[in-house]
């Protein structure tokens, strides 16, 4: 197994475990509506990637989340070192039920959805397209046809986390945004399920 695959494995229920530790309920999400929005953070983490706002963008293909930090980082300079996740739910069930995940390979950044069921491991579903337009950004779509929706479901919640390991950041530097439950995104109003209609039968007159 690679470097990044021994860390990833490791840090992956590490960042889930502290950014749910406080509880996450649906009376926490917090609607911020269905155009491009910015989320700003303050400057509350150690380490590279304390983020200073995430733009949201759900329009004109994928939803698309950017994160920009407070100082400028490298890929090789977070190489095992630091990740960013992309946490969804899409069920209404209070938990994260699919994340995205960015990883350095030192040269480059990569992507990948996965699926976090409430039994077993979780299941990687796509690689994502990942962008960087400056130092201090990185941006990720995520296509949500994949996604299993709960039914009758207006929206989705989401939260991002970031973690970097460092000679600051020796048990790791956590930042979250929110600080805790989700962000609300509405995904439009289902079709309700037609119900059958039945024609009276007239009974001869005798």
């Amino acid at each position: 197994m690679s470097r990044t695959g021994l860390f990833v494995r490791r840090m992956v229920p590490f960042a889930l475990t502290l950014a749910t530790a406080g509880g996450i309920t649906a009376a926490a999400l917090a609607g911020i509506g269905g155009a491009r929005a910015q989320v700003v953070d303050p400057n509350d983490t150690k380490g590279v990637l304390d983020m200073r706002r995430v733009w949201f963008e759900p329009e004109a293909g994928p939803p698309r989340w950017t994160v920009v930090t407070f100082a400028p980082w490298t890929p090789e300079q977070i190489r095992d070192r630091g990740f960013v996740f992309v946490y969804l739910d899409t069920v209404g069930n209070d938990r994260a039920d699919y994340y995205a995940m960015i990883v350095s390979s030192g040269h480059r950044l990569l992507g990948s959805l996965w699926h976090d069921p409430k039994r077993g491991p979780d299941v990687k579903i796509t690689g994502l397209d990942v962008r960087r337009d400056s130092d201090l950004t990185v941006a990720v779509r995520i296509p949500l046809g994949p996604l299993e929706i709960g039914a009758f479901r207006t929206s989705y919640g989401w939260f991002v986390v970031s973690t970097f390991t460092g000679r600051v950041c020796r048990a790791a530097c956590v930042d979250r945004v929110p600080d805790d439950g989700f962000f609300e995104q509405p995904i439009g109003t289902p079709t309700p399920t037609p119900t059958p209609t039945t024609t009276p039968t007239t009974s001869p007159t005798p």
